[in-house]
């Protein structure tokens, strides 16, 4: 088994209660000891390398913006992180492990699990990985990527004219968003959308998750993380699997 080169990209924007350092440390005691940031005007600065945008990118723009520098690299893996969450420390083995032996219908794995994707009328699934069903996807705190498949995505069709889901928006908003790039954002809709319906492959999730969501506030305005915005079941806890204890096949 050869050692996987990784590269790790997290995106930033401002917060009244910032946890980008928190997210930092977490991957840094994981084992992801050289993640870059790429951070939007006014936002906190952590001790990780950073790519400071000059202006606002918005949220899909600067997904992107990180996706390119990653698939600009030689990695064999790359991670695309959001700047709120905290994961196991034994996250980077387990990930290893499933990337080991990839479903090769896989878009991604998530390594963060909301709480309506680890049950099913009710209960609790399995431990384990598995794909969820689903137009679109919820949360994109923590994806790992096969180089290959981000490379399609971001060369797709939708990816280079991605606005927002169409019917959604009146003519003037669509008209602004397609104007001003930086208000694009809807990025776990739109990875739902090129995966599940143009690529025809599945999303993976792990059962617990190895991640929590633990954001105070939105970048973009909305809720904290509670309810279906954080993980019901995470790896670790009192009577939860930890990430080595978690089956991949």
């Amino acid at each position: 088994m050869k050692d996987i080169k990784w590269s790790v990209v997290v995106t930033t924007a401002p917060r009244e209660y910032p946890k980008l350092q928190t997210t930092i440390d977490c991957l840094n005691k994981a084992g992801w000891d050289s993640p870059v940031v790429f951070s939007e005007p006014d936002s906190y600065v952590s001790t990780a390398k950073t790519i400071h945008n000059d202006s606002k990118k918005g949220v899909w723009h600067n997904w992107l913006q990180a996706v390119n520098y990653a698939l600009d690299s030689d990695a064999d893996a790359i991670m695309t992180v959001q700047d709120d969450i905290t994961v196991h420390p034994e996250s980077k083995n387990f990930a290893e492990r499933v990337l080991n032996n990839w479903p090769e219908d896989a878009g991604y794995l998530s390594l963060y699990t909301p709480l309506h994707y680890s049950v099913i009328k009710g209960k609790k699934k399995p431990w384990g990985i598995y794909p969820i069903h689903t137009k679109s996807i919820w949360g994109a705190m923590c994806l790992v990527w096969k180089p290959s498949m981000l490379r399609e995505i971001v060369s797709s069709h939708r990816a280079q004219n991605w606005v927002g889901v169409r019917k959604q928006l009146g003519e003037e908003e669509y008209a602004e968003r397609f104007n001003n790039p930086q208000l694009v954002r809807n990025l776990d809709t739109v990875l739902g959308y090129i995966i599940h319906r143009d690529l025809e492959k599945k999303t993976y999730y792990c059962n617990p998750s190895c991640c929590q969501h633990i954001s105070e506030d939105s970048s973009i305005g909305g809720r904290p993380a509670t309810g279906k915005r954080a993980a019901r079941y995470v790896a670790g806890e009192d009577g939860v699997p930890r990430p080595s204890e978690i089956p991949v096949a």
